[in-house]
This record gives structure tokens, sequence and C-alpha cells, in this order.
């Protein structure tokens, strides 16, 4: 009986230093809200500044198709 006694308590002093407390969980809660806060907003930053540049070309586009319609229709012969 003792030698089992002391096997559970050898056991128990080598796996109880290795669980999880509730400041460690609270702790990682923390961390990793705080890490996917920071993700979203930077992805929330490239999302925008691609807005942007989409909105850049189409313009570009868009003026340089009405500037071609403007001179087929004003300098070419019908």
């Amino acid at each position: 009986m003792d030698n089992r006694m002391t096997t559970l308590e050898t056991r128990f002093e080598t796996i109880l230093p290795t669980l999880v407390t509730k400041e460690d969980l609270t702790n990682l809660d923390l961390k990793l809200t705080n890490t996917i806060h920071l993700e979203i907003t930077s992805i929330r930053k490239e999302i925008n500044s691609n807005n942007w540049r989409m909105i850049i070309w189409m313009t570009t586009v868009i003026g340089m198709a009405f500037t071609g319609v403007f001179y087929v229709a004003r300098y070419l012969p019908a």
C-alpha cells in the first residue's frame, strides 16, 4: 500500500506543475484577443488602400475611354 501511494504521489508531483491554471488561460485569452484585433486592423487598412487604388484605376480608365471617344468623334472623318 505504501508503495502504491508513493507511486501515485510521484505521478501527481510530475503532472500537476504542467497543468494549466485559470490565470494562464486568462493571459492566453488576452494575448489572443490582442493579436486578433491587430490582425483585423491591418487587414482593414490593406483593404481600404486597395479600394482607393481600384477607384483611382477605374477613374483613369474611364477618363481615357472618354478621351478616346471624344478624339474619334471630333477628329476622325465619318
